[in-house]
């Protein structure tokens, strides 16, 4: 018997490799729906962006103190220069935790114009967990609970201190070992920067622009993500599902039983979920940056210029908006924006849009100069808005071609937080 088998071996291999075939065929014209959901998810899940939490929840501005305190906001088409710092903080181990002062506006004000020093922001505070994740650290979350600014002295540094706006507070943090010898000094070269200046007005941080300045125009290839698949990501579990679909006007909405839907206006390409996890499920506010992150990445959008952009809602609200060289991008209609809240009551929403921007386009057209921030605040105290504004930064706009809905023009212009929303400035002084 040994002795046939033996002999008839490849014969034998060949018949099972039939045979496992035509199983394996039968139960997919059997079962194609979950065939097709299958294969469907692997796609998804391999379209979806490799961006770390981290990447995510990245600064965005730096500035750099000169040896006479005058600040300077850095950026460059060139360089990654948020990455390299880093890879540079990466590389160091991160000890002690103490802080310096806290509750004294003007020693908070002395660190902000550090001599020979650069400081990255991030556009709201965020928690040392997430600091940890970013900058791979252990430093002791229970000392640190909010960070704003990280600022880091360029001579032979053995400390970096973290800023919290909230309470003014400073932490000195010791740097055991650095892995890496190179100096961030050389960030400072080559690099486009524009004057600044830290500010507390009416007890609030704000970078001001005390002189007129010059920025470039971005032309950027726009991508849309499928309605379909959108809603099949952010509806679909690991169970087989049925997502009924309803038109209702300029609307379609999608659904999987009572809990989710999708609702997704034609006109603008905009999109709203809807996910009741019942209240036993619900994150703990500690949970919701990797929580959001999680869900995000599941929709299959593109997180390359994606950045954490502010938290409200009694922290249960997390904004995220899509950036270029360090700025904001703002588009009325919330192109290139994500905003996603889980309230106590179990009820989970999320905003976003189709469309985002990928790859920059070569665009033939001069540079955009800006007033100073004084001007900006005379013009709008003119016209009597100013003491609804509750915020300023520069950003770009995203303006729709009606021509072209493949590429768009991203203008820049100062935004003012007026009344909760961040609005071009020009627009108040109609």
């Amino acid at each position: 018997m040994i002795k046939k088998i033996k002999t008839n071996w490849l014969a034998i291999a060949l018949t099972i490799v039939v045979v496992i075939s035509l199983l394996l065929t039968a139960a997919i014209w059997s079962n194609p729906v979950q065939y097709e959901r299958t294969r469907d998810s692997s796609n998804s899940r391999n379209l979806n962006t490799t961006q770390s939490m981290g990447d995510l929840y990245l600064p965005t501005q730096v500035v750099h103190v000169n040896a006479d305190q005058q600040q300077f906001l850095l950026y460059s088409s060139k360089k990654n220069l948020i990455a390299t710092v880093q890879r540079q903080l990466r590389s160091c181990q991160l000890g002690r935790v103490s802080l310096v002062k806290s509750d004294n506006s003007d020693v908070y004000l002395g660190y902000l114009h550090q001599p020979k020093s650069l400081m990255i922001s991030y556009p709201d505070s965020v928690t040392g967990t997430i600091f940890n994740e970013t900058f791979s650290q252990s430093i002791d979350t229970s000392r640190v609970k909010q960070i704003d600014h990280i600022l880091i002295p360029l001579n032979n540094p053995r400390n970096i201190y973290l800023l919290a706006d909230h309470g003014y507070k400073i932490y000195r943090v010791r740097i055991n070992r650095s892995k890496e010898n190179g100096s961030l000094n050389s960030l400072v070269k080559g690099t486009s920067k524009v004057e600044v200046d830290h500010k507390i007005i009416h007890g609030q941080t704000m970078l001001l622009y005390p002189k007129s300045f010059t920025l470039p125009v971005f032309g950027y290839q726009v991508t849309a993500q499928n309605i379909d698949t959108l809603s099949q990501n952010l509806i679909s579990t690991n169970k087989q599902s049925s997502i009924s679909t309803e038109h209702k006007g300029n609307t379609t909405i999608y659904r999987d039983g009572e809990n989710k839907r999708v609702i997704y206006n034609h006109q603008n390409g905009t999109v709203r979920y809807e996910n009741y996890v019942g209240r036993d499920d619900v994150p703990k506010s500690s949970q919701l940056a990797s929580y959001f992150y999680s869900r995000i990445a599941k929709t299959g959008i593109p997180m390359d210029n994606l950045r954490y952009d502010g938290i409200s809602d009694h922290q249960r609200t997390i904004n995220y908006r899509s950036y270029v060289e360090g700025f904001p991008i703002f588009n009325p209609a919330g192109y290139g924006d994500i905003r996603m809240s889980s309230k106590t009551n179990g009820i989970n929403k999320t905003w976003l849009s189709l469309y985002s921007i990928q790859v920059p386009l070569p665009i033939n057209q001069k540079s955009v100069r800006l007033p100073s921030t004084t001007t900006v605040f005379n013009e709008l105290r003119a016209n009597n808005r100013l003491k609804d504004v509750k915020g300023i930064r520069i950003g770009y706009l995203w303006k729709e071609n009606t021509n072209d809905n493949t590429t768009v023009k991203l203008t820049p212009t100062y935004f003012v937080d007026y009344h909760g929303q961040w609005v071009d400035y020009t627009e108040l002084q109609k």
